[in-house]
């Protein structure tokens, strides 16, 4: 269902949103009460996605012991976008079943990606990783590559599993001396390290290109 762009009429409030029709059927502002006016539709094909990211059978996720039911959720709609085979929740990650929740963040996509529960990360990465699956950890570790550097070419005819860890203890030493290579995204702030969520999009999309 298309939205509509609706304006205050009230010079001094101004306040310019859009609408769901359907949702919302007054026409007061809801900052300052005056009324409102339909300034344009926004088209069901202005909302559609124009790139055509088809699911790789290459990239899956090992998500271990992230504790935010919304981290896991934005991870999960992030996993969606980019094609992710499957999705490993590992430790005290919450999951789909016991986390009804995670739907509210993941707009679905928890029924889109497949996934699994296991208990120990470092069993479930030995166990890939003698399967035949390369490992890469975001990590900021010492020897990590920045991200922009990693050469794409060592993912080439090669699934690979992309480890998140834990929000602040990171991820586990013992995966990380199982991994095959360690990436990082470089921080020009003052903080050491974005969002897990935020640092998952943003390796994903780069590794999907491999």
């Amino acid at each position: 269902m298309p939205f509509e762009i609706r304006q205050c009429t009230n010079p001094t409030c101004n306040l310019r949103i859009p609408i769901d029709p359907d949702v919302h059927q007054g026409t007061f502002c809801p900052r300052c009460g005056a009324s409102m006016k339909r300034i344009m539709n926004i088209s069901d094909s202005q909302q559609e996605s124009t790139t055509d990211i088809k699911k790789t059978s290459k990239m899956h996720v090992l998500i271990d012991n992230v504790r935010s039911i919304h981290n896991v959720g934005s991870i999960f709609r992030t996993a969606d976008g980019v094609g992710v085979n499957h999705i490993y929740l590992c430790g005290l990650t919450p999951n789909p079943d016991d986390n009804p929740t995670i739907a509210k963040t993941s707009l679905g996509a928890e029924l889109t990606v497949p996934w699994s529960y296991h208990p120990n990360a470092c069993h479930l990465a030995l166990a890939l990783h003698e399967g035949g699956y390369t490992l890469i950890s975001l990590e900021r570790s010492p020897g990590a590559v920045p991200l922009v550097q990693f050469d794409l070419a060592n993912l080439v005819d090669h699934p690979f599993v992309l480890i998140i860890g834990n929000e602040r203890a990171g991820v586990d030493p013992e995966i990380l001396e199982e991994c095959d290579h360690v990436v990082s995204l470089p921080m020009h702030g003052q903080k050491a390290s974005l969002n897990v969520s935020v640092a998952f999009g943003v390796a994903a999309y780069w590794l999907s290109q491999g």
